[in-house]
């Protein structure tokens, strides 16, 4: 008898979990150097402020009190943002609004250092603003899609647009437009294979949502609201 992982019955959820994994991998040096930043400025303040307080003749350090407290507010959110790394992550239905705009902040640095545009649409756009989805599993899709098109085997896009679909609530169309001939390739992660549609797929049955993908375009339902539990 041979014991191995495909045998499992828990072997699909592994292997979503690892795709799960690898797209997360992905954000985490954005967020690092954001904690790792601002702990360096709070650092530095906090001499300032030593010596200032240790210099009576000094101005007071209402001023420099204030920035620490808004560093402090700013380091607090980032910490915030490792809840999803959670495996469950925030399930709450949030706007799809929400979610792209935090998938920009996780993935928009790490494009532009290879010289590639992210183009999103507006927050206050109808088709985002107006409909809510669980924002842990669209943004790991999201993300994912993202990624798979920036990291092509052909050669990254210029340009990678979002875009909700029309009369699709819930739906969002991930574009590859153009080719950017000078862009570095991906930062490869050792260990650590590149993404592929079959992959984001298997993902997406394990969240309940769906992905569909083809030569430079990656759209993506997003997973049914949870009725709520009735009141008893």
């Amino acid at each position: 008898m041979t014991d191995t992982i495909s045998s499992s019955p828990s072997a699909p959820a592994w292997i979503a979990l690892g795709v799960q994994h690898a797209i997360l991998a992905r954000a985490m040096p954005v967020l690092r150097h954001d904690l790792a930043g601002m702990l360096t400025i709070m650092r530095m303040g906090a001499v300032v402020l030593r010596r200032r307080a240790a210099d009576s003749a000094h101005e007071p350090i209402g001023a420099q009190l204030e920035q620490q407290e808004e560093h402090l507010a700013s380091l607090a959110e980032s910490a915030r943002l490792l809840r999803h790394w959670d495996l469950q992550g925030p399930q709450a239905p949030e706007p799809l609004a929400a979610t792209v705009a935090l998938a920009r902040q996780f993935v928009q640095p790490l494009l532009a250092m290879r010289g590639l545009a992210l183009e999103l649409p507006g927050g206050d756009t109808p088709a985002l603003a107006d409909v809510r989805a669980p924002q842990q599993p669209v943004l790991c899709l999201l993300l994912g899609a993202i990624h798979l098109l920036a990291e092509a085997p052909g050669g990254p896009p210029a340009t990678i647009r979002v875009s909700p679909i029309d009369g699709r609530p819930g739906s969002l169309r991930v574009q590859a437009e153009g080719h950017a001939a000078d862009a570095p390739p991906a930062a490869s992660t050792p260990g650590m294979p590149p993404l592929d549609g079959a992959a984001l797929q298997h993902l997406a049955r394990h969240l309940g949502a769906q992905v569909r993908h083809g030569d430079g375009w990656v759209e993506l339902d997003a997973p049914p609201v949870p009725d709520k539990p009735a009141r008893r």
